[in-house]
C-alpha cells in the first residue's frame, strides 16, 4: 500500500511539473514553481525526486515513453520498407501537431544532448543533468527514434524500396531534420496565404519529398 501511495504522489508531482517545463522551459522552471502547483513543500517534492535534474529527467522519460508508444501504435506489417519509414514520418507529424508540448519537451532535451556532447564550455545546468543518476537510462532511450528510423531504412534498403547508395545513418539524419522543419514551419505556413494543388496537405507533400529523398 505504501508503494501504491508513493507512485502516486509522485505521478502527481511530474505530471504538475510537466505543466510547468511545458511553459517555461527547463532553464527557467524553480522547484517553488512545481511546488505551489503541485501543493506540496520542497521537502516532500525532494523525497521524491532529490534535485530539479532528476525531476526533469523524470518529466522527460514520460515525454520520450508517449512518443514512442505512439510509434509502436502504427500499423507497419506487411509493408515494404520505404512504405514503413513513410509511415513512420506521417507518424512523426502527426504526433508534433496533436501533442506541441509534449514534443516540444522532447526536442528540447535533444538540444540539452547535443549542448552536452558538443559545446565546449559545458553549461553548468546541463552538467547537473549529465551527473544524474537516471541520466543515461532516459539517454538510451532518447535514441530509441533514431534507432528506429534507421532500421526501417536499412528494411527498406534490403527491399530495394530504397536506395542503397546512401547510407542509412545519413537517410535517417536527413529526414529527421526534414520533419524538425516541416512541423517547426507548417503552423505558420497553415495560417499564410498559398496556392496549394487541389486536395493537397502539408503532411502529403513531405511524404512526396521523403520519399524523393529515399530513391535518390
Amino acid at each position: 500500500m505504501k508503494a501504491v501511495i508513493k507512485e502516486s504522489r509522485s505521478d502527481h508531482i511530474i505530471q504538475h511539473a510537466k505543466e510547468v517545463f511545458f511553459t517555461k522551459g527547463y532553464s527557467m522552471t524553480a522547484i517553488s514553481d512545481v511546488c505551489k502547483l503541485a501543493g506540496c513543500s520542497r521537502t516532500t517534492l525532494y523525497s521524491y525526486f532529490e534535485s530539479k535534474e532528476n525531476l526533469y529527467l523524470a518529466v522527460v522519460k514520460k515525454t520520450l515513453s508517449r512518443f514512442l508508444n505512439h510509434f509502436a501504435a502504427l500499423e507497419l506489417e506487411g509493408k515494404t520498407g520505404m512504405e514503413r519509414v513513410l509511415t513512420l514520418a506521417e507518424g512523426y507529424l502527426a504526433y508534433a501537431k496533436a501533442a506541441p508540448q509534449y514534443y516540444q519537451v522532447m526536442l528540447d532535451f535533444y538540444g540539452i544532448l547535443r549542448s552536452i556532447n558538443e559545446t565546449a564550455v559545458q553549461i553548468e545546468a546541463h552538467v547537473k543533468i549529465k551527473e544524474c543518476i537516471y541520466f543515461e537510462h532516459v539517454n538510451e532511450l532518447a535514441q530509441l527514434p533514431f534507432k528506429l528510423l534507421t532500421e526501417e531504412i536499412q528494411k527498406g534498403q534490403a527491399d530495394r524500396t530504397i536506395n542503397s547508395n546512401t547510407n542509412s545513418v545519413e537517410h535517417m539524419m536527413n529526414i529527421w531534420a526534414y520533419l524538425k522543419g516541416i512541423s517547426d514551419v507548417s503552423p505558420i505556413v497553415v495560417n499564410l496565404d498559398i496556392n496549394t494543388e487541389k486536395n493537397s496537405d502539408l503532411t502529403t507533400l513531405a511524404l512526396g519529398i521523403i520519399r524523393k529523398m529515399l530513391e535518390i
